[in-house]
């Protein structure tokens, strides 16, 4: 075993069952390490908050909780991954609609540089007093295109309904990491446990 955060390899343990670092001085579980990598390979697994809570027997809420982190640091990763992008090779806009419902759309830009990498537009409220009509008409009349044959990015939003589907709704606040969720998966980048303590 070696320290979670600067995996120096000389540690001590401590009466109270905990390890400290001889580096770093840092303290950490065992037992709270085995929980986030036990939550972690369920959610790469994609099991459900609810299976993972059964499954071990831990608390819903911690579960939950340990997976809003989990996210938060997907979006961090696909963040980084598009920052050493080489060159863009094509993008295109596209309005996610849950259940039929265009005032509850969101509405996300979708590049292809190698991988695919998703950008939140603007929110569906500014349209609140628009019909669904009107709205398609300004969509059709505003629509960013810039393509090929854009295959991966059609790819993508095939997987990203299917990945939605999943879910029983998504809060508007938090869409943007569930759209990074589908991203990551989708691009099958790699999340480690070191990433996520």
């Amino acid at each position: 075993m070696s320290c979670i955060y600067c995996e120096h390899y000389i540690l001590y343990k401590l009466s109270d069952g905990n390890y400290k670092c001889a580096k770093c001085k840092r303290k950490f579980s065992p037992k709270k390490l085995d929980r986030k990598a036990k939550i972690l390979k369920s959610f790469l697994n994609e099991l459900t908050p609810n299976e993972i809570a059964k499954k071990y027997s831990f608390s819903y809420a911690s579960v939950v909780n340990e997976i809003k982190h989990i996210r938060l640091v997907i979006a961090k990763i696909c963040e980084e991954k598009f920052l050493e992008k080489q060159d863009i090779k094509e993008f295109e806009e596209y309005l996610y609609i849950p259940n039929k419902d265009i005032h509850k759309a969101q509405n996300f830009l979708t590049i292809d540089y190698g991988y695919i990498y998703n950008i939140m537009l603007s929110d569906m409220k500014n349209y609140d007093s628009l019909n669904e009509k009107e709205i398609k008409s300004l969509f059709l009349q505003s629509r960013i295109i810039k393509y090929q044959n854009h295959i991966k990015i059609q790819q993508f939003w095939d997987y990203f309904e299917k990945f939605m589907k999943k879910f029983r709704g998504v809060d508007k606040d938090n869409f943007f990491y569930y759209l990074k969720e589908a991203e990551f998966r989708f691009n099958n980048f790699k999340i480690e446990l070191k990433d996520i303590i």
